[in-house]
């Protein structure tokens, strides 16, 4: 009988966990150039400079919403967006790509000057 407690109550532990959807699972598609994109000018973070692009959703963010999103430090903190850092296995030309959780908006950002 206890083994079968364990095991139900192991069961009712681990079932949230895995029902969750976790934003950083589902990276976004990002285009192979900024050709569409809305140009943004360039934010700062650490002493690097970034050149900034409204990927999806142009008329959902304003460009300086956007550079601020960028320059946040550090750049895993913006409330309700999901940073992917880029240069670890994404396409085109991006190094930082910020996505809003409802899927509308996505920043991406282009190291300048390595």
């Amino acid at each position: 009988m206890r083994p079968l407690l364990l095991a139900l109550l192991a069961l009712a532990l681990l079932a949230p966990a895995a029902t969750g959807d976790d934003p950083a699972q589902h990276p976004p598609t990002m285009p192979d150039s900024t050709q569409g994109a809305k140009r943004c000018k360039s934010a700062a973070r650490y002493g690097s400079s970034f050149r900034v692009y409204i990927v999806r959703g142009k008329r959902r963010i304003t460009c300086l919403r956007a550079r601020r999103i960028v320059a946040h430090k550090p750049p895993t903190g913006v409330p309700r967006y999901q940073y992917f850092d880029w240069t670890k296995g994404g396409n085109g030309p991006w190094s930082d790509v910020y996505y809003r959780h409802d899927h509308r908006v996505i920043v991406g950002a282009i190291i300048r000057g390595y």
